[in-house]
């Protein structure tokens, strides 16, 4: 079977290459603080506790179980990013013969190299499990008749454009990857299933004064962008941009709580010039930080949006 799959997946060995080599700088993750971080940031989603209940069986005993490397950390390595999750739940409920057995998902580039030394196949000069775009189904213990519905299932997602996938003959293992212009759809998949955004850390910032003086709020909030994350139906155009920085566009809704209203008695001092003040400091702050966010060493966890609705998250300084 890996034989004749051979020319195609040469073919999408390359076409994985060309779509995603210009991006590898932005997405990879080069050390295990890299992937935490992203697991905190929603950048990378892990596998539900019950996945088979969606038909998936992540390999954590045995033979080359997931997160080999690092077992005393298998757990963080049960994750990719959402829309490559959203893909392997698609795959896995076109399957219905058995599970589908998931080896491989998220790696960074510390474990990679660490991997070399036992699988040919690590090395590679676009490793789309650095960038949590990735996932390996076995064939070895899979019955024969669920792995031809497997590749049956690839093979018309395939067509469809959806995936691109390889057929690894020494691993023995589908190594699939979601198709660049499919990113949005298959976010939507994962959040569909799960109900959520993956990003479930992401604090709100609430300007909250000390106090007032003659009714006028003096709240002052100081915030940093550490994350900017694509609505699911822009996913698709973000790929299809420049990616320039000055096309980032970031909306911002701050929740201001008004001051207390004087007692009846009391004078009302004019209020209309103070009132935005929180929302021009909140504004400053962002303006000054929204940049930054971009060039921070685990900026590559993230996938950014260049326009349209843009969640943001914050974390809060002072």
């Amino acid at each position: 079977m890996m034989v004749e799959l051979g020319p195609q997946s040469a073919r999408a060995s390359r076409a994985i290459r060309e779509a995603y080599r210009p991006h590898l700088d932005l997405l990879v993750l080069d050390r295990y603080d890299d992937l935490t971080g992203a697991l905190w940031n929603g950048g990378l989603a892990p596998l539900p506790h019950d996945p088979l209940r969606f038909n998936v069986v992540p390999r954590v005993t045995g033979a080359s179980p997931i997160g080999e490397k690092d077992l005393e950390h298998q757990v963080s390595y049960i994750a990719a990013r959402p829309a490559t999750i959203g893909a392997l739940l698609e795959v896995a409920s076109r399957v219905t013969s058995g599970p589908v057995e998931v080896t491989s998902l998220v790696r960074h580039t510390e474990y990679q190299g660490a991997l070399r030394a036992t699988n040919v196949n690590a090395t590679t000069t676009v490793p789309m499990h650095t960038m949590g775009l990735a996932f390996d189904i076995a064939l070895v213990n899979t019955p024969l008749e669920t792995v031809h519905e497997i590749r049956d299932v690839l093979l018309q997602m395939r067509n469809a454009g959806e995936i691109l996938f390889i057929g690894e003959r020494k691993q023995l293992v589908f190594h699939v990857v979601p198709h660049p212009s499919r990113l949005g759809h298959f976010t939507e998949i994962y959040a569909a299933a799960f109900g959520a955004a993956p990003a479930s850390n992401r604090p709100q910032v609430v300007a909250v004064g000390p106090g007032t003086t003659a009714g006028r709020p003096n709240a002052a909030v100081s915030a940093e962008v550490i994350s900017v994350l694509p609505s699911p139906e822009f996913v698709g155009d973000w790929w299809a941009a420049t990616h320039d920085g000055t096309d980032l566009t970031v909306q911002v809704a701050p929740v201001l709580i008004p001051a207390p209203e004087p007692e009846p008695s009391a004078p009302v001092a004019p209020r209309a010039p103070w009132a935005v003040l929180p929302m021009l400091l909140l504004s400053a702050a962002l303006a000054g930080g929204a940049w930054r966010a971009i060039t921070r060493a685990y900026a590559p966890a993230v996938l950014f949006e260049p326009a349209g609705p843009t969640p943001v998250a914050f974390r809060h300084i002072s």
